[in-house]
Order: structure tokens, then C-alpha cells, then sequence
């Protein structure tokens, strides 16, 4: 079962994703991106799901350290915002995919959606 690091500070947000992605995958989570470049340290999951607003470092920022880096730039990365104004810049930054919050899709078509992303990137 692939793992993923779901990147989100808001709680709320956080147990809604979590709850959806755990029919799938094996979940991981960090409340920042300081939070998750230290997990990142010692684990290597399948993908990232990442948030743009977080506390400290932003999502866009960390995601440039993460595919500048050797051990992480090709760990896939979908970005999880509210951000709607910035997608190129992100999908520059080297994003596999955008998906708006709140999340509109339905759970299923959520999961196809990452589920996808795995497999473009294996």
C-alpha cells in the first residue's frame, strides 16, 4: 500500500483528507513544512499532498527545497489549496497536480485523482 504525507495544519481539513485517504493508502502527517522536511529526513513516502498556507515555511517554498534536492525531487507532490491565483507558478515549482479546497470532487474521485498521480510518476 502506498504512504502518503499529507501536509496540512488546519485540523479540520487534515482529519478530511486523512479519513478519505486511509480507504486507499497508508496515511503520514505534518502540521508544517518544518515538520515535514523533518520526517523527510528518515522516511520516503509514495507522495506528498501539500498545502500552500502553513504556519512558517509555505507549501511553494518547501516544494522548491524538495525537488531541488536529490533524495526528494522525484517524490510526486500534489498541491491541496485554497490558493487558486498561483497554479502555474506551482505547477513550475514542479507539482503533479492541483486540486482546489474545499475538496468538491467526490471521495472516490478524489482517491482516482492521486491514485493517478502515483502511477504517472512509477
Amino acid at each position: 500500500m502506498a504512504t502518503i504525507l499529507l501536509v496540512e495544519d488546519h485540523p479540520m481539513n487534515r482529519k478530511l483528507v486523512r479519513d478519505i485517504l486511509l480507504f486507499q493508502f497508508d496515511v503520514e502527517e505534518a502540521v508544517s513544512a518544518e515538520a515535514a522536511q523533518e520526517y523527510l529526513r528518515t522516511h520516503r513516502p509514495d507522495l506528498i499532498l501539500l498545502d500552500i498556507q502553513l504556519p512558517g515555511m509555505d507549501g511553494l517554498s518547501l516544494m522548491r527545497r524538495l525537488k531541488a534536492e536529490p533524495a526528494t525531487a522525484d517524490i510526486p507532490i500534489i498541491i491541496l489549496s485554497a490558493l487558486t491565483s498561483d497554479i502555474d507558478l506551482m505547477r513550475e515549482a514542479g507539482c503533479v497536480d492541483y486540486i482546489p479546497k474545499p475538496i468538491t470532487d467526490d471521495p472516490f474521485t478524489f482517491l482516482e485523482r492521486v491514485a493517478r498521480s502515483l502511477k504517472v510518476t512509477r
